[in-house]
């Protein structure tokens, strides 16, 4: 067992983290002030070949893995984390569309996501159905070669901006009912953008409604794998990369929190002198170091596209609750100045926040590690 990243990998990472430091890094304050979409960080990251990690080279990708995804997710999320969900999005949406599209939908896809012409968005949380799927309502009703939608998404990241929607549905061919998913184009007829929600964090990424009132979509772009348990499996990888994110913006905590304990002096001493600041930090790096091998794990384990359910829900309920943890200690070393905009404490605190609850829920990944270790419970 090697714990080593390969040459090329280390090269991956090295490049990601200089465009992290020396360009993402002084102008993430100004895209969560104004809650803005980091526009010129996209342009770069798509030039650049980022987008298209995770997609084949045969539709214009450079044809990674997910450890090389989760590698420069981590980096990029070090300085932004509204820039690094766009990565995220575009990679993790565009290998759904590999794995569980047919080849039609994959050559016309996934091209423009790769080059980042296309943004893509998953729409399946509704009002009454977040985490419990099975009561999502938005329908697709066959009619006449296409499916008339109908029903409305809520919280759905980066809607605002998307090109490209991957949309859970209810099929309804008369008395039957099937979950499965349709690719949205978003100027199709029927289809409209809701409000805008204002967040705590992530807000560089907008979230909005999605409506749905007769809106026609061509019966090609029902997605021929995205049936619930093909999406629900999709779901580890959303959850690995959300953990990677996390940790990067956890990592930025404590890189600053070092640096400033080093620096600050109370009582005749640097705060680096105080023992229990000392044990502090030391388990913020316990918690660090723990964090990345569970990713790390469930990235290099995956197979046939996607980590597997029980590794992603570990690694995605213990970095998202340790992540939070550090950058909470991060804000205490910091005292006052924690709490003030013009450190990046406060960013970092509400933005690793928010990746406990997308994705999943802490509480819903240890359901779902429940359920494989001691079966589900029956009522």
């Amino acid at each position: 067992m090697d714990f080593k990243l390969s040459q090329e990998q280390q090269l991956l990472c090295d490049e990601a983290r200089k465009l992290s430091v020396e360009v993402f890094k002084d102008r993430a304050a100004r895209w969560d002030a104004g809650s803005e979409v980091p526009w010129d960080n996209i342009k770069i990251l798509a030039k650049q070949g980022y987008f298209g990690l995770l997609i084949p080279e045969q539709y214009g990708g450079t044809g990674g893995s997910i450890m090389d995804l989760v590698l420069v997710l981590e980096q990029f999320a070090w300085s932004c984390c509204s820039t690094a969900l766009y990565v995220f999005s575009s990679n993790v949406h565009a290998n759904r569309i590999a794995q569980l599209g047919d080849e039609r939908q994959r050559t016309q896809y996934l091209p423009g996501i790769a080059s980042g012409k296309v943004l893509p968005a998953h729409g399946m949380s509704e009002p009454q159905a977040g985490s419990d799927a099975k009561r999502m309502r938005t329908s697709a009703t066959l009619s006449g070669g296409s499916y008339l939608v109908n029903g409305g998404k809520c919280w759905i990241s980066r809607g605002a901006v998307a090109q490209l929607f991957l949309i859970d549905v209810v099929f309804k061919d008369g008395e039957q009912r099937e979950h499965g998913m349709l690719l949205i184009e978003r100027d199709t007829p029927g289809f409209k953008t809701g409000k805008v929600e204002p967040l705590m964090g992530h807000r560089g990424s907008p979230s909005t409604e999605l409506i749905f009132t007769d809106c026609r979509v061509p019966q090609e772009n029902r997605m021929a794998g995205g049936n619930m348990q093909a999406a629900l499996t999709a779901m580890s990888l959303s959850r690995c990369a959300n953990a990677a994110m996390a940790l990067g913006a956890a990592q930025r905590a404590y890189d600053e929190a070092v640096e400033y304990v080093q620096q600050r002096e109370a009582f005749g001493k640097h705060l680096s002198d105080f023992q229990g600041l000392r044990w502090m930090v030391a388990e913020m790096q316990i918690k660090l170091e723990a964090a990345r091998l569970l990713i790390y794990r469930a990235a290099t384990n995956a197979t046939e596209g996607f980590p597997s359910a029980m590794e992603a829900a570990i690694a995605k309920a213990y970095v998202n609750e340790a992540a939070l943890s550090v950058a909470s200690d991060a804000m205490q070393l910091f005292g006052a100045n924690g709490l003030s905009t013009s450190f990046p404490m406060e960013r970092i605190y509400r933005d690793i926040r928010a990746f406990g609850i997308a994705g999943g829920t802490s509480q819903i990944q240890k359901n779902l590690i429940a359920r494989t270790a001691i079966g589900r419970r029956k009522y």
